[in-house]
């Protein structure tokens, strides 16, 4: 007769699991509980009106889709921020709302996204075979991104869109892996209504349906002089077509009448408005911002002072904006909570500041000075993850079995798209651009350094690596949580 499940047999049988678990997978949870942990914390305690990065906006729109149940469709009642922008998250924020009466609950949708966007990490990585430690490398630095936890503990849809976004991502990843035997079916429909659904939430996801169409069509041209026609309709055509059915019957009833109606499948606010309001339209793409913008040379303004303190300060500049804003708080929204000494109140979110927005966005110069701290630190993580991306991208073009080119391009049209969606809407000539823009590529990204770290050969240089990435993301992590809970 089985005996009973006691405390005690219960508590014995952890202690066998964890005594049988290796040390990179204990501490892989544990991350990943500090990182939950961070983002409850902040989901909880943030100022939303004052520093919830367009909280106010946000919650607008999902009030306007609970009280009329439709999506806003340019209603010029909305506020002109979101009022061109896909329902998806909207509507399950009007949902969440009306159960919990709470708007920040809404928050929940993106601390649950990235579990998933955590769970989708650790198995691509044990998919592909990468080595414990190189896992835990690339979990530790998924769990304590300073860009991550700030956005995934707020009210707004980039954290469910970063999440649909790398469920589409993950779904193609797999498609990749069946190529040699040929795509399962199930695979490429999940890939197809995951797509669209990323592109109801924001109109960054259709970089997926470009990124598909790159690799299938390579992959292609590489199989059909062995294969032949009938093999490469099997095992790659027809899956393909599949998905893309699925994605425009997910998406289809919301991109085809703004097509119809606007000329676009995601057309701006500003484009309905027309350069009467908007002179900057009548200009070429390419003259809206300087050059200098779209290069990397402007570094040392925001190494100096990682705060924006005019229109035009910090000079624009794509790249150190982006970086910068994903290393350290670079929006002054409230994460940074270190007191003593003069206030930023008179810069960029403070009294008397470009926008005036008003001395709660001010933080105090201790953090300022911590900020950079956190920056040098993460200039060189990404340094290491940009590197990371490369040889990903390089060793699947080489070797066509390991590696991934899913992975690197989503990165690279992701980017892409940024930059191009910031440089045809410069909407206030300023140094602004922000960095919650990069979320969703930021787990792929992460997902390449892993795979990288990975494929290293076991020896010195290999522990050494693994060893200054970890020391690298645990400072990184400490001096996250002394901004946080330091006074």
């Amino acid at each position: 007769m089985d005996q009973p499940h006691t405390g005690a047999a219960v508590a014995r049988r952890l202690r066998v699991a964890l005594g049988e678990a290796s040390l990179p997978v204990v501490l892989a949870v544990a991350v990943t509980l500090i990182g939950l942990g961070l983002r409850v914390e902040h989901a909880l305690t943030f100022d939303g009106p004052g520093r919830g990065s367009d909280y106010a906006v946000y919650v607008e729109g999902v009030r306007w889709m609970r009280d009329h149940h439709r999506p806003f469709n340019f209603t010029e009642t909305v506020n002109y921020q979101v009022r061109y922008q896909p329902p998806l998250w909207y509507a399950l924020g009007a949902i969440v709302l009306g159960i919990t009466r709470s708007e920040r609950a809404i928050a929940g949708l993106a601390v649950l996204g990235w579990l998933v966007r955590q769970g989708l990490l650790a198995r691509i990585l044990k998919d592909a075979g990468a080595p414990r430690w190189s896992a835990l490398v690339a979990l530790a630095l998924h769990a304590l991104l300073p860009l991550g936890v700030l956005i995934d503990g707020k009210v707004n849809p980039e954290g469910l869109h970063a999440t649909l976004f790398l469920l589409a991502v993950y779904f193609l990843w797999r498609m990749e892996r069946e190529l040699s035997t040929g795509v399962r079916l199930a695979t490429a429909a999940a890939f197809g209504v995951t797509a669209g659904l990323a592109v109801l939430t924001k109109g960054t996801s259709a970089t997926l349906v470009v990124t598909a169409a790159l690799v299938l069509a390579y992959q292609l041209a590489r199989s059909l002089p062995a294969t032949g026609w009938a093999l490469s309709w099997r095992r790659l055509v027809r899956p393909a077509l599949l998905a893309a059915g699925l994605w425009c019957l997910v998406a289809g009833w919301w991109l085809v009448p703004n097509l119809l109606k606007y000329g676009h499948p995601f057309p701006h606010v500003w484009d309905l408005e027309g350069a009467a309001q908007h002179p900057e339209l009548t200009q070429p793409v390419l003259y809206r911002r300087p050059l200098g913008w779209a290069l990397p040379f402007d570094w040392k303004p925001y190494l100096r002072f990682p705060i924006i303190t005019s229109p035009s300060q910090p000079r624009p500049n794509f790249w150190s904006n982006i970086i910068t804003g994903t290393w350290s708080d670079f929006y002054n929204r409230g994460f940074c909570r270190l007191e003593g000494g003069p206030k930023t109140d008179y810069v960029w979110g403070g009294a008397h500041g470009a926008l005036y927005s008003g001395p709660q966005w001010a933080v105090t110069l201790r953090c300022v000075a911590h900020f950079r701290k956190m920056l040098v630190v993460g200039l060189g993580i990404t340094s290491a993850v940009v590197i990371g991306w490369a040889a990903t991208l390089w060793l699947y073009l080489r070797t066509g079995r390991r590696g991934s080119l899913v992975l690197p391009l989503s990165c690279a049209l992701g980017a892409f798209f940024i930059m191009l969606f910031a440089l045809t809407y410069p909407f206030d000539g300023s140094a602004v651009l922000n960095p919650r823009y990069l979320m969703p590529i930021s787990t792929p990204l992460i997902a390449c350094f892993g795979l990288a770290l990975g494929e290293l050969q076991p020896g010195r240089l290999s522990r050494w690596l693994h060893g200054a990435a970890l020391a690298a993301i645990s400072t990184n992590g400490v001096l996250l949580c002394f901004e946080r809970f330091a006074r």
